[in-house]
């Protein structure tokens, strides 16, 4: 399975994440882990948005008909299978990653071979792993 790179949000969205899919050469794509629904939005739209197909949002949600989604419906837009790429940015701290990812420290210290956690540096690559890791 691929990662995903992953840099730091700058704009505040719900759940969001800024991220730039494995092998691309575009500008990074916001890809957020849930969608909130506003006036207007089709799923085909936010699938779009998001860099995903109808099919994924259909699999990852629990959505009879595609054309009927409703105003503040949260839809999913990840998989929360997969392992994300982070590219570190100043500020960053390992405790601070895990919990904005919803992950401990230590699964993320572990899939990247950290002695220290307390030493990472700007443009280092960190794998969030999706599965913990550490026993």
């Amino acid at each position: 399975m691929a990662a995903r790179t992953v840099e730091r949000p700058t704009r505040a969205i719900e759940a969001v994440t800024r991220v730039r899919l494995a092998g691309s050469m575009s500008t990074p794509s916001i890809l957020p882990t849930t969608h909130t629904v506003v006036s207007g939005d089709t799923l085909s739209g936010i699938a779009q948005t998001y860099n995903r197909t109808l099919a994924d949002l259909l699999r990852w949600n629990p959505i009879n008909d595609p054309n009927q989604i409703q105003v503040g419906q949260v839809i999913n837009v990840a998989d929360s299978g997969e392992d994300l790429e982070y590219t570190v940015v100043e500020g960053d701290t390992v405790s601070e990653l895990a919990q904005r990812f919803g992950k401990r420290w230590i699964d993320i210290a572990a899939v990247n071979r950290l002695d220290d956690i307390n030493l990472i540096t700007v443009g280092q690559k960190l794998i969030i792993p999706a599965q913990g890791v550490a026993r």
